[in-house]
């Protein structure tokens, strides 16, 4: 009967390959179960913008699942953003990390890198005069109690604050 039919069993023999090969998990090191759960997507500070795909999936803390991460179906020119959680804060740095089992199992927990809050101007007493000010800075770079570039900044903000 195999003689008979040849390309009959060679067709039967790759449809059984595939069924197998589509229940085995491979190199995917995450369980089935992994694009049902959802995980947690969390960052310090909180409130950064989440995006999966280039589309704004919603504001940390939250949850996502797999399939947001991993969608069957995506267009072309998005496939750089396949698998990648990206975070946008206002005066951060854009955090992007590839998913993999141990964040859906875990969670995505992200510290930002944002920057430094400018020394507010209102520490300043108000009776020191502008020149003053910019005494102190000049004193404190001479002293080598600062660098070039933060006297340079130190200076733009007694200046700004006239």
């Amino acid at each position: 009967m195999l003689s008979a039919h040849p390309a009959k069993s060679f067709f039967i023999f790759i449809f059984s390959f595939l069924l197998l090969a589509g229940c085995s998990t491979g190199g995917d090191r995450m369980s089935p179960s992994a694009g049902i759960a959802p995980f947690k997507v969390e960052s310090v500070p909180a409130g950064a913008e989440v995006y999966v795909m280039g589309n704004k999936m919603g504001v940390t803390p939250m949850q996502l699942s797999r399939t947001d991460v991993f969608p069957n179906l995506y267009p072309r020119e998005k496939e750089s953003l396949y698998g990648k959680v990206t975070l946008r804060k206002e005066g951060c740095k854009d955090y992007t990390r590839e998913v993999s089992g141990d964040i859906t199992g875990f969670g995505l927990h992200a510290k930002l890198d944002c920057a430094s809050p400018a020394p507010s101007t209102a520490a300043q007493p108000p009776s020191e005069t502008v020149e003053q000010r910019l005494d102190k800075v000049k004193e404190l770079l001479n002293k080598g109690l600062i660098s070039d570039d933060e006297a340079k900044k130190a200076r733009e903000r007694i200046l700004n604050s006239l």
